[in-house]
């Protein structure tokens, strides 16, 4: 069995993506604001399609702190990275359909966003909220309160779940996620409308940079430089800010933003035999003498995950270029370390730490490493040829340092850290004086202290710099003090140490200017509200909420004395048009913290009557609007019948018809405001076309199917292939070369449509100001997918395990074959039908955990599986997580909490961000049952906790920061 090559699929980069949305080329299409655009960078597939739906951070308004570019290659034998299978289950699509994705990670807690490409076809996951113009869902599949919007490109759809929000086309994706995720614990219903309208405006700002309407990260100034150059490695790692980036203490002050291009995969550095070679990009803050050989390679040696033993650095356009040799680092092990329990303790008055084995085996001491301030001084503190329960280690200190004590294997290359203390934050004390905008930190130990191992991080806006050089530059004498000023709400103030590896850096202080959270949002029944949701308390009177800078009637003040978090204001239904705003005026200089324009939140569905040849409007939801408010237009242009030939007044329980020809755009729009608001819109008869597929000849027969006549002109045929594009000659329609009238039954042939080729079929409509083409059809020579898996398959809710044809093109049903464990099952496609139309089902009744159904399809040259499912045990969990005392990290517990036993070699864990890559279950455990448990001690805070089964299959996921 041969699976399809996603490298050849995505071959024609973002040109694919154009053809497979079916949008006009650009020399045709003379507005373009529906078609995405190329990126303007020299970047090769998969990574184009990928970067193509990613803005910047300025279009999210946020930072970010890290983007992560990863390809995926379903066409070896490595696993696909957790990575590329989170993102797979995400999307709900297989992961060899992956051919690459894109992370950000903000400086802020917030939204996340993730982009895919690759060779599948347009997920449908989640309830649809809005479609780009001329999608080509039929109207059954579109939801009637679902918005049609030249926000998002033809053929892309907005959709969300409970957890995420989707932006969605063939072969490209993105999806927006919450930094947390509302629970059941400290967070209202409210928060976690607020958190759904964030992630759907995100995804809908990927939709607009894929179209080219907001800045495109890729066309950034650190794209630009880098991804040339680091285009072609597996994974490339950027960082816009390199204060703020994954390890912001360790980035010298000189540099502004860095690239990393890796040979292999990060996590997979530490498996290497032998040496890999990785490349760096640096942009200096300032001219690039500034950074000499050292900074560069101080710069790799924190960022890279491997340790490098060569470097070759050059410089040009501006930038500094490294091509670094490295070998695998050392790998954490903490089964193979001896099981001892470490307790360390600092002793102010003393200056010193002490590291105590508390319990369990001896530690021989030429295993054991001590690490102060970056460096290491086992010679100078051990006395002893082993550690054992009982003995103590003390290192001089004094009043400010971090340290470390390891176990570390230099011929297995692997360790295990003991334990760790960073101190003394007690001595140290700041205050923020909001009004001057200054943040002062004084020192008040009773002792001096030697403060040049630390750095001073004033983070703003703008990046981060290093300030206050006299507070840390030697000697620290009680009652010493900096002031940072020009601290705004919104940067934050950080005490650092500034040491490299193995260590690594960490705060002592840590301050954020945070603004107040003001959400404002529009109802169908109270209007518009205003809902704060402040992280601390502050007076009521200090908001003033404004419509069109006018003061409204109603104030946060008038019901509450205090904020503390959600309350809410109801402001009622508001002038349409009108620009709602909440200024926070604590500040000396009001703070403009929420603003939102008043629109109809009004929603209209449209069903066309294919019988009748006409559609029917209705009022969905929302507020009532003037008829003469509002325009039908069919393709662009207003339409014969319009709302106020037939109302008053659009309300509850409103609807008009109108007659309208089949493959037309419809959309009702409201033209008070100074732009057109949509309310809905669908293209009528858009499931009036199928397809029947000959893999012999390689001919592919397009029929309509439609039941009203229909203007064969406003159909378009375009044909892709492996890096390849073909459309019709001149735009002339081969339907209108073969008919003067289409009615059903009229077919035309494509011929030469390889089984890797896809004829997109799509409507063509002409209006004033130039022309748009959508497509309302993709049919793909071979089946991609072709068939889903219903039902447990265990049957024990009444259910049974069923296979499901989804294709969309007609096909022989001898073509394919489902094996049950790599054998033929007992029921084929051939037992129910002779072609398979959609629909289609196969029924096997109970199939146990771990049985795999695969799909065969044998028309072409080759045997290709088109579908493969495990069926999953069913099992559940519940996570807690203990934070420590000094709050850096702590400890995850997963618990098996009911449902399916499960083999423990199959079952790993990860908490995220804090463990690299998969964790065992427990390797002395042979079975994991209800009951069960096992902890993930970490040293930073976590974010998500997940368990996998089989390494590809996530059985749970459970957010852990979700107070914050």
């Amino acid at each position: 069995m041969v699976r399809p090559s996603r490298r050849r699929f995505l071959g024609g980069s973002a040109l694919t993506l154009a053809t497979l949305t079916g949008v006009l080329a650009p020399e045709t299409d003379v507005n373009g604001a529906d078609r995405p655009r190329d990126l303007d960078v020299d970047l090769s597939a998969p990574f184009a399609d990928a970067f193509l739906p990613l803005p910047t951070g300025d279009a999210l308004s946020t930072t970010y702190a890290m983007v992560i570019a990863e390809r995926v290659d379903a066409d070896t034998e490595t696993d696909p990275s957790y990575r590329a299978r989170s993102v797979a289950d995400r999307l709900d699509i297989d992961v060899d359909e992956l051919a690459a994705t894109v992370s950000i990670t903000p400086s802020e807690r917030g939204i996340q966003l993730v982009t895919a490409a690759g060779g599948f076809d347009r997920p449908d996951r989640g309830e649809t909220i809005a479609v780009g113009e001329g999608d080509g869902e039929s109207s059954d599949d579109v939801p009637a309160e679902a918005e049609t919007t030249d926000d998002l490109p033809a053929g892309w759809r907005l959709a969300e779940t409970d957890e995420a929000a989707f932006v969605t086309a063939e072969g490209v994706a993105a999806a927006a996620t919450s930094g947390y995720l509302p629970g059941p614990r400290g967070r209202s219903d409210s928060s976690a409308d607020d958190m759904s309208e964030r992630r759907i405006e995100a995804a809908r700002v990927a939709g607009r940079a894929a179209v080219d309407e907001v800045d495109r990260f890729a066309e950034s100034s650190l794209g630009t430089a880098a991804l040339p150059r680091l285009g072609g490695f597996e994974t490339v790692l950027l960082s816009p800010d390199a204060a703020g980036g994954p390890v912001p203490f360790s980035v010298p002050d000189d540099v502004d933003a860095f690239a990393a291009g890796f040979e292999t995969g990060p996590n997979d550095l530490r498996d290497i035999d032998g040496t890999a070679e990785n490349a760096y990009v640096i942009r200096p803050a300032g001219d690039i003498d500034e950074i000499d050989d050292e900074t560069a390679r101080r710069l790799v040696r924190a960022v890279d995950p491997a340790d490098p033993v060569e470097m070759d650095i050059t410089r040009t356009d501006g930038v500094v270029l490294v091509d670094a040799v490295v070998e695998a680092p050392p790998e954490i092990d903490r089964e193979a370390s001896p099981d001892a329990h470490v307790r360390s303790q600092f002793d102010r008055a003393a200056g010193t730490v002490t590291f105590e084995h508390v319990e369990g085996e001896a530690v021989p001491a030429d295993e054991l490493e001590v690490w102060h301030d970056g460096e290491e001084v086992s010679d100078t503190v051990f006395d002893g040829e082993e550690f054992t329960a009982g003995d103590t280690i003390a290192v001089e200190t004094g009043l400010i340092a971090t340290v470390m004590l390891r176990w570390f294997d230099p011929d297995a290359n692997v360790y295990d850290t003991y334990a760790r203390e960073r101190v003394d934050r007690e001595a140290f004390a700041l205050d923020y004086d909001m009004s001057a905008e200054t943040v002062e930190l004084s020192y008040e130990a009773e002792r001096p202290a030697d403060a040049s191992g630390l750095r001073l991080v004033h983070r703003e806006e703008g990046g981060a710099h290093t300030v206050g050089e006299e507070f840390t530059d030697g000697t620290l004498d009680p009652g010493d003090a900096v002031t940072v000023t020009d601290v705004s709400i919104g940067d934050s103030v950080q005490l650092a140490f500034d040491v490299e590896r193995p260590m690594g850096g960490g705060s002592l202080v840590h301050y954020r200017a945070r603004p107040p959270r003001v959400w404002i949002h529009s109802h169908a029944e109270e209007g518009t509200t205003v809902r704060y949701d402040g992280e601390e308390s502050r007076p009521a009177d200090a908001f003033v909420t404004l419509v069109d800078g006018e003061p409204t009637d109603a104030q946060f003040a008038d019901e509450y004395d205090t904020l503390s978090g959600d309350e809410e204001l109801v402001l009622g239904e508001l002038p349409l048009g009108g620009t709602v705003a909440v200024e926070w005026r604590e500040p000396d200089e009001p703070v403009v913290v929420a603003e939102h324009e008043v629109v109809p939140n009004t929603r209209a569905s449209i069903e066309y009557d294919p019988d009748a040849g006409e559609i029917t409007v209705q009022h969905e939801r929302g507020r009532t609007l003037p008829a003469s408010a509002l325009e039908l237009q069919v393709g662009r242009t207003p339409a014969d019948v319009q709302p106020a030939d037939e109302l008053d007044e659009f309300g509850p329980d409103a609807s008009f018809t109108a007659p309208v020809p089949p493959l037309s755009r419809v959309r009702l729009v409201w033209t008070g405001g100074d732009r057109e608001h949509h309310l809905g819109g669908t293209t009528t008869a858009r499931d009036a076309v199928a397809a029947t597929y000959n893999a012999d000849s390689e001919a592919m027969t397009i029929e309509y199917v439609g039941e009203q006549p229909a203007d064969p002109e406003r159909l378009r045929v375009s044909v892709t292939s492996a890096g390849d594009f073909r459309e019709e000659d001149d735009q002339e329609s081969a339907f209108a070369a073969a008919h003067d009238e289409l009615t059903t039954g009229d077919a035309i042939t494509i011929d030469d449509v390889g089984v890797d080729d896809t004829v997109v079929v799509s409507v063509h409509t002409e209006f004033e100001n130039g022309s748009a083409t959508s497509s309302v059809a993709h049919f793909s020579g071979a089946p991609r997918r072709g068939f889903v898996v219903d039902g447990s398959g265990k049957g024990s809710d009444g259910s049974e395990m069923t296979l499901r044809y989804v294709g969309d093109v007609r096909r022989n049903a001898d073509a394919f074959q489902v094996l049950i464990d790599g054998e033929p099952a007992p029921t084929q496609p051939t037992d129910e039908t002779d072609r398979l139309t959609g629909g289609e089902t196969l029924s096997f009744g109970d199939l146990s955990t771990g049985t795999t159904i695969a799909v065969e399809w044998t028309a072409g040259d080759e045997t290709r599986t088109v579908m493969e499912h495990v069926i999953p045990p069913e099992a559940t969990f519940e996570v807690a997580y203990e934070s420590a005392d000094d709050g850096e990290g702590g400890v995850v517990t997963f618990t098996h909490a009911g449902g399916d036993g499960l083999d423990a070699d199959r079952v790993d864990v990860v908490v995220e961000p804090a463990t690299d890559g998969l964790r065992p279950w427990d390797d002395d455990a042979d079975e994991v049952t209800a009951g069960d448990e096992t902890s993930v001690t970490i040293d930073s805070e976590p974010e998500m906790a997940i368990v996998v089964f089989n390494e590809s299959e996530i059985l749970d996921r459970e957010p852990l920061n979700q107070d914050r």
